[in-house]
This record gives C-alpha cells, sequence and structure tokens, in this order.
C-alpha cells in the first residue's frame, strides 16, 4: 500500500470516528447557558448551516402530563424536549443544562433517561455541571427524561438547550442548530412583588454575618425569606447585621422611615 493510500484511509477512519462521537454528543458545553464559552455551539463544526430552520421547545410535566410554570421542591418531573426542523431532516441531536438563576449553578437530578439520552459531565468555569446529551441522533426529535427538584425553594430555576437539525450526509455540512431557554419560577418567589436584582446596591452577596445597604439614607430593612417569613433589620451606618439569619434565600427591601428605597434585591446568606 503506498503512502498516499494510507494517508487516504486515515483520514477516512479519522472522520468516521469523529461523526460516530458526536453522533453521541459533544464534548463540551454548547447550550449558550452562563459561563460557558461564547463561540460554542453546534454551529461551531456544523457548517455552513442548512436549510432546516429547527425550533426547540421544552416541556416540563407532571405524572398525569399537566404542564407546570413553578417547581415544587423535592418532586419529580418529566422532561420532554422536542426538536422540529422543515425540508425534511433525517435526524435530530440536543444537549441541555438546569441552573439555578441566581448562582447558575448545576440544579436538580436526572433520572429514568429516555431513548437516545444521555448524562454528560462537564465542567464549566470550574464547576461542575450534568448535561443530558443524546448518546445517538433521533428521527422523531423527541427527548425525555426525568428531572427531580432541588430539595428546598432555591428561587428561579432555568433550562438552557440546543437542537440540532442534520441531513444524515455522513459529514457536519448542510446542519442546522437551535437554542432555547425555560424558566420555572418556585411556589413562593412568583408571589413575592417588587423583587429584582440591583447590582452593587447591597453587598457583599454571598454575605455571612453582615450586609451593606449603598443607599445610606436607610434607616432599616425588611428581610424576606423564600418561606414568606419576614425580619425587619436597624440599618446603622448603612451596615445590617443578619448573622443570626439562617443560610438560605433572602430579599432585602431597605426603607427611609416607612416608605420603600428602591426595589427588593435578591441575596445568598452563607
Amino acid at each position: 500500500m503506498s503512502i498516499r493510500q494510507l494517508v487516504l484511509y486515515s483520514t477516512f477512519y479519522t472522520g468516521i470516528i469523529a461523526l460516530i462521537a458526536n453522533a453521541g454528543g459533544v464534548p463540551q458545553a454548547v447550550t449558550k447557558a452562563p459561563g460557558e464559552a461564547n463561540h460554542n455551539s453546534c454551529a461551531t463544526c456544523h457548517t455552513p448551516a442548512g436549510n432546516f430552520n429547527p425550533t426547540i421547545s421544552l416541556d416540563i410535566l407532571k405524572s398525569d402530563s399537566t404542564k407546570v410554570t413553578k417547581y415544587t421542591p423535592g418532586e419529580t418531573y418529566i422532561v420532554k424536549l422536542t426538536v422540529k426542523g422543515n425540508n425534511a431532516p433525517k435526524a435530530y441531536g440536543f444537549q441541555m443544562v438546569c441552573l439555578d438563576s441566581l448562582t447558575n449553578k448545576d440544579q436538580g437530578l436526572w433520572s429514568q433517561l429516555g431513548e437516545r439520552v444521555k448524562q454528560q459531565a462537564l465542567t464549566v468555569q470550574g464547576n461542575p455541571r450534568k448535561y443530558l446529551v443524546q448518546s445517538g441522533a433521533k428521527t422523531n426529535g423527541i427527548f425525555t427524561s426525568n428531572w427531580k427538584a432541588p430539595a428546598t425553594d432555591i428561587g428561579k430555576i432555568k433550562f438552557y438547550f440546543t437542537g440540532l437539525a442534520v441531513n444524515g450526509t455522513g459529514n457536519t455540512n448542510g446542519d442546522s442548530n437551535v437554542f432555547g431557554q425555560l424558566t420555572l419560577n418556585s411556589e413562593t418567589t412568583s408571589n413575592l412583588t417588587e423583587i429584582n436584582t440591583v447590582n452593587n446596591v447591597v453587598y457583599p452577596n454571598p454575605a455571612i454575618e453582615y450586609i451593606t445597604i449603598a443607599n445610606n439614607e436607610s434607616d432599616n430593612v425588611q428581610i424576606t425569606a423564600l418561606t414568606g417569613h419576614q425580619y425587619n433589620f436597624t440599618v446603622n451606618n448603612g451596615n445590617v447585621y443578619i448573622g443570626a439569619l439562617p443560610s438560605g434565600i433572602y430579599f432585602v427591601q431597605p426603607f427611609k422611615s416607612t416608605v420603600k428605597s428602591g426595589k427588593a434585591i435578591k441575596i445568598i446568606k452563607l
């Protein structure tokens, strides 16, 4: 066998191995979730893009198939992700991760993985995350799993996901990808009013013993736990002692006398 033939066979088999590996999920995070490399996406390899114009949707369901927009801590839900495309794609793939909206940490537990779905452990900015990804391309574009919510109420949770419609030609040309997000509110957070995240108003965040209110005109604060329980504190020279509070997520509402001073600020008490 000539050197030219060896090079051709080597290139051919390398390409086949790469395609098989990608069919079972990419070895990097490509959902556009916070912390992932901005340039990473399915389109990084699958280029030039095709004309499938894919769509992607995610449903979080109870055991009776009722859709939910809020989660109950510790409950298990059915997660159904659907990728569709125009112009007759041959098959579909996906990747998905679940994070909380405050710290962007991995949340929940995956189980009962559906057909051609596997869990993938990846590290993003030094933090471990559990991604779901296809174990092989699927012709109907429907991927399912069970997801168990965190044991405690941690506020809003976000699912980040991407889908890929492929033409099945044996290479990465002419495929098309799409991104999506879905937010689940907690049962208590959605009932709180005037809750916005405002940067550099209350610090440090997370906090251990003291927080500082940047608005020094505030003379007291009301701190609300996710359970709805409220605590009232006096502001001393802009500082508030919170060392006695249990660890958790709270909403800090500064006041000037009895008038609200700005909007409530979400913090973490360690």
